[in-house]
């Protein structure tokens, strides 16, 4: 988001308002297996957030941020109302809708719970696995997967609005050749797992 207000636009006073007010947060990782089913080589991004740690794996994007006032409580959803909201954006840029995969949603769940826990945003869990280790240990037997995960305690449609945009998250669920997913929440955080079985 870009401040629009010319006092705070040049002003020192942007980073108080801005640590002040809740920050809503958004990544990107892609994944390919490669031939062979080897690991793939890490590519690292530094997450431009000084209380975020680097991110391993092959990267997709960056992070965004989002200032407002925050809720109350946090906004929660149902796995229903997050599927329904991520599949009629997808129908709204003319896409089909993805299926739901209990074992992407399973993966999803397990880094949105390992993201609460920790108190921090990360494509990395707390044991070191990424989103393409998370998927396999749930079974799920990929040639592509990739994650968006998100920080904000506006619900699904704040995670939504954040992904689409932002480019690389959006290109990630622009995709067309991935036919399954998982959407998770737990409290703030949220995971969003596409995937394409081999």
């Amino acid at each position: 988001m870009t401040f629009s207000s010319p006092v705070l636009s040049n002003s020192p006073l942007r980073y108080v308002v801005a640590s002040l007010l809740p920050l809503a947060l958004a990544a990107c990782v892609d994944v390919r297996t490669p031939a062979g089913d080897a690991p793939a080589a890490p590519v690292t991004l530094t997450v431009p957030v000084a209380s975020q740690p680097s991110t391993p794996g092959r990267v997709d994007g960056a992070s965004i941020y989002e200032l407002r006032r925050a809720p109350a409580q946090v906004v929660q959803n149902s796995q229903a109302e997050a599927a329904a909201a991520f599949n009629g954006w997808r129908r709204a840029q003319g896409l089909a809708p993805l299926t739901r995969a209990a074992q992407l949603q399973r993966a999803a769940q397990v880094h949105s719970d390992d993201m609460a826990r920790m108190n921090t945003m990360s494509h990395v869990g707390s044991d070191g696995s990424r989103v393409g280790e998370r998927s396999h240990a749930q079974g799920y037997q990929y040639s592509h997967v990739s994650e968006n995960v998100a920080m904000t305690p506006f619900g699904i449609d704040s995670a939504m609005e954040l992904w689409a945009k932002s480019p690389s998250h959006r290109a990630a669920m622009l995709r067309t050749d991935v036919r399954e997913f998982g959407l998770a929440q737990n409290g703030r955080y949220w995971t969003l797992v596409m995937g394409v079985r081999k």
